[in-house]
């Protein structure tokens, strides 16, 4: 086992490149086709690939995070054979969920009320059974320190989905149906890089037999499974209101709007990466884990606070020129589902799942995702009844999740015994938020201003120069450190 402390920083920044790379070819992709298709076949594309996501968090039976916990914990000798046999299992649940989307493809397409969806599931259906075995290579590679194979598998497998994509609408002239198409041949494409990239990083690890059961593996990701039932509630019923309630053009808008700012899930996905399986075996092998975790928890925590605040600010005030930019100005109102959903950042950015699993909490994760997807169904179908506010449902989610993460901060104080003062640096996120503001508020006035802005791209790359410009004054008069994030981008090794 060779989780490195000292290489962290390293693994989080390829991590972060990889995440970078994956999202940038998935909005260009949305780009290309939100100018193709009319909203009406973009949006039964879009319901495709949610009816996707929702039922991947269920057929994946929370087993992704079993490569970040089991293997820090094992014996070189006995990798390739625990990686097989729960490689196995996701081509199992693959074919199993394949099986599903085929057949019930019209109760799926009754319940979205789009009758178009019932054929794009029928030939979407082939996907899950290839990519399933993809599911939570992320935790092979960070184990064993090569994250660099993540980023690399990012980068070639969207590339292929991208390029397959665009030859299947703009070459051909397809619809939603023949990008359908060209989406399962590239996941074919990255189910068979993904198996080449595996075994070069297990390629001197031992096939003896694993000691690991499967009844253990399922002990272990059933507590997870349970959490991902109640975070697919809490997470998709959003999109299911809107779709169901507020119609397929509403859903186009709404879909293109609610998207996490890209830098932040970039960087919180590379934390939680690479601290889950640090925390595993810290967790497993020292005595003094408790406070090994707290130390590089904190540190992570306050890092990226101070580099996801300033941007999370300036892309609040420019979510409207953002969309427009993005998607053209038929999105324009899309702008506001991004606002709105950007606030959530504000709390996302604290990685408490790795530390939780780490710690065996995962009983309680599940229970506060229960606990928050009643909630936010409750809720979100409430408002319906009295506002029919699609702006309002989206908001309702935002809440609730804020009210489970600060819940989970508070669980995690008290297994450390310490206060959420000792952790949470309210002076300097209180500082960082009123620089951030007065700033993206001042650029926008200024922008607005400057008549020879014609368009959103200018708008946004002028505003955001002036703003990273200010800021960096700013920072140095008021003290925030940033100098690890030239550590970061050098590669230094501590």
């Amino acid at each position: 086992m060779t989780v490195n402390k000292s290489n962290n920083t390293i693994q989080a920044a390829w991590v972060a490149l990889g995440s970078l790379f994956a999202f940038g070819f998935s909005i260009v992709s949305s780009i290309i086709l939100s100018r193709y298709f009319d909203k009406t076949d973009y949006g039964t594309y879009k319901q495709v690939i949610y009816v996707y996501h929702t039922l991947l968090i269920v057929f994946t039976l929370g087993l992704p995070k079993t490569y970040s916990y089991f293997l820090p914990r094992t014996n070189d000798c006995y990798v390739k054979s625990l990686v097989k046999k729960i490689t196995t299992v996701f081509y199992i649940l693959g074919a199993l969920f394949s099986f599903s989307l085929f057949f019930f493809s019209p109760q799926l397409a009754k319940i979205l009320n789009n009758p178009d969806l019932e054929l794009a599931l029928k030939v979407f259906s082939p996907v899950p059974f290839i990519l399933l075995p993809t599911m939570g290579i992320e935790g092979i590679f960070a184990t064993y320190n090569k994250n660099k194979y993540m980023a690399l598998y990012n980068v070639v497998s969207k590339s292929f989905i991208l390029i397959c994509i665009c030859c299947s609408v703009i070459v051909l002239e397809g619809n939603y149906l023949t990008a359908i198409v060209g989406f399962t041949i590239a996941s074919l494409i990255s189910l068979l890089f993904a198996n080449y990239l595996k075994h070069r990083c297990l390629r001197d690890k031992g096939s003896a037999p694993t000691l690991v059961s499967f009844k253990e593996i399922i002990k272990f990701s059933i507590p997870l499974l349970r959490a991902s039932i109640w975070g697919l509630l809490l997470g998709n019923c959003t999109s299911y209101f809107i779709s169901r309630y507020f119609g397929t053009k509403v859903f186009a808008e709404f879909s293109n709007g609610a998207l996490e700012l890209p830098f932040v899930g970039m960087i919180v996905n590379a934390c939680s990466t690479v601290l889950l399986p640090f925390f595993s075996q810290k967790n497993y092998e020292s005595v003094n884990a408790k406070d090994e975790i707290l130390i590089v928890w904190k540190n992570a925590f306050e890092k990226t606070i101070k580099l996801t605040y300033p941007l999370v600010m300036f892309f609040c005030f420019y979510s409207y020129d953002v969309m427009e930019f993005l998607y053209g100005a038929q999105y324009h109102i899309s702008g506001l589902y991004f606002r709105i959903m950007l606030i959530s950042s504000f709390f996302t950015v604290i990685a408490y799942a790795p530390i939780l699993i780490a710690i065996g909490a995962t009983s309680f994760f599940s229970r506060v995702h229960f606990v928050g997807a009643c909630c936010v169904i409750v809720l979100q179908y409430t408002s319906i009844l009295l506002f029919n506010s699609s702006f309002v449902v989206t908001a309702i989610y935002v809440v609730c999740n804020g009210v489970m993460i600060v819940s989970m901060l508070l669980y995690i104080t008290k297994y450390f015994n310490t206060h959420i003062s000792t952790i949470i640096p309210f002076k300097t996120v209180g500082l960082i938020t009123v620089i951030s503001f007065v700033l993206s508020w001042v650029t926008k006035l200024f922008s607005n201003n400057i008549p020879v802005l014609n368009n959103s791209l200018q708008v946004i790359m002028v505003s955001f120069a002036l703003y990273f410009f200010i800021y960096l004054i700013a920072s140095n008069i008021f003290r925030i450190d940033y100098s690890y994030v030239m550590k970061l981008f050098s590669f230094n090794k501590k």
